[in-house]
């Protein structure tokens, strides 16, 4: 009998074959991580986006350009038509007006009876955060984050081994999201700007498998460091350094586990210069030790496949998007709470802001102690 009797890989994405994918999308908020990565995804995956809005006259030129069929520039107007089902909202988040512009936007769409995907980060306050959850579990609306980097390949394929009947429950995690190519070098108090390190927190929670009750944050140099342990045992160290919107970064992870250890690799662009996405496993007595073994993920720019529809095959981050949309619309067709709902996401944001005050105070915080509704 072969060592690899028995090893199988498991998915690196949702059976999109298998689910309700017809719903439609009206998108609000035409910015350019629509443009570079979310109405890519959709068209590769043969999702239908029905519409589009945004308040500037040269965004509802472009989505006219990308040939969305319908373009408003008041999104109420979008939420009148019978055919979106799905108000993914990509209104920027930096400034307090555009705050209050999402919080304004949940709550009409909530009013319209519409489903709400919202662009991570879904708030910059946790107290607006927990108001988004109340407007949408008072309408009864399904409330998401577009927590895309769960369901980019290396992360996904890596949370299917964490499992009873694979690798078990992890015990330590190293994560990380670097580039060599921003921001510039630098000694300083400046960490990481919060819209990349949620991405980072929100999957390290998912794949720990448990509650974080204590982070320990660091800012300086253009980075942002934690070590975070969790309610299941499993303990973390996290690194961030990486600023800039080129996505010429990568996102490389172990994690040991009880039964076997993953080594793997996250490119968010496939033109960077990085090692390529990858997933590499060992075993140590599954039921017989399994050695490392390494399995090529898509890694190829996404547009080797434009002529075969639907593509769900596709490297990060496209990869990523296609498989949250396809797993928020099978959330919707099964009638539960899609797996990165609003209220889940709360905890993400948490552990953010726990981190942050871990760094002002320069001490352990436990993300328990702040508000959660």
């Amino acid at each position: 009998m072969s060592a690899f009797d028995g090893f199988q890989w498991p998915a690196f994405r949702p059976p999109l074959e298998t689910y309700k994918l017809d719903y439609g999308i009206g998108i609000v908020g035409y910015a350019g991580i629509v443009r570079a990565q979310q109405l890519p995804a959709y068209r590769l995956a043969g999702y239908r986006v029905a519409a589009a809005a945004d308040n500037r006259a040269d965004r509802r030129e472009l989505a006219r350009l990308d040939g969305v069929p319908y373009v408003y520039e008041d999104y109420r107007d979008l939420l009148e038509r019978d055919d979106v089902q799905i108000v993914d909202c990509a209104v920027e988040h930096k400034r307090p007006e555009y705050m209050e512009l999402r919080v304004q936007i949940l709550r009409d769409a909530a009013k319209a009876g519409k489903a709400v995907l919202m662009q991570k980060p879904m708030a910059t306050r946790l107290e607006t955060a927990e108001e988004m959850v109340r407007i949408a579990e008072d309408y009864g609306i399904p409330f998401a984050v577009n927590q895309n980097l769960r369901f980019d390949p290396a992360i996904y394929l890596a949370k299917q081994f964490l499992v009873p009947e694979r690798f078990g429950q992890p015990g330590f995690i190293q994560f990380a999201n670097i580039s060599i190519e921003g921001p510039k070098f630098g000694f300083g108090p400046e960490g990481v700007v919060m819209a990349w390190q949620i991405h980072g927190l929100d999957s390290v929670r998912w794949l720990a498998g448990g509650e974080p009750i204590s982070i320990l944050g660091t800012n300086r140099n253009y980075a942002a460091m934690y070590h975070i342990e969790f309610s299941s045992g499993a303990v973390c160290n996290y690194c961030e350094y990486h600023n800039e919107d080129n996505f010429r970064n990568e996102t490389p992870l172990r994690i040991w586990a009880e039964k076997g250890a993953l080594r793997g690799n996250h490119r968010w662009n496939p033109s960077s210069r990085w090692e390529k996405d990858l997933m590499e496993v060992r075993a140590y007595d599954w039921p017989k030790e399994v050695g490392w073994v390494t399995y090529n993920l898509p890694d190829e720019l996404t547009n080797r496949h434009v002529f075969e529809k639907p593509c769900y095959d596709m490297c990060g981050s496209i990869g990523g998007f296609i498989g949250m949309m396809g797993e928020f619309m099978q959330s919707l067709d099964e009638k539960r709470p899609a797996l990165t709902n609003a209220r889940d996401n709360l905890l993400s944001l948490r552990t953010y802001f726990a981190g942050q005050l871990s760094a002002q105070a320069r001490r352990p915080v436990d993300p328990r102690t702040m508000s959660v509704i």
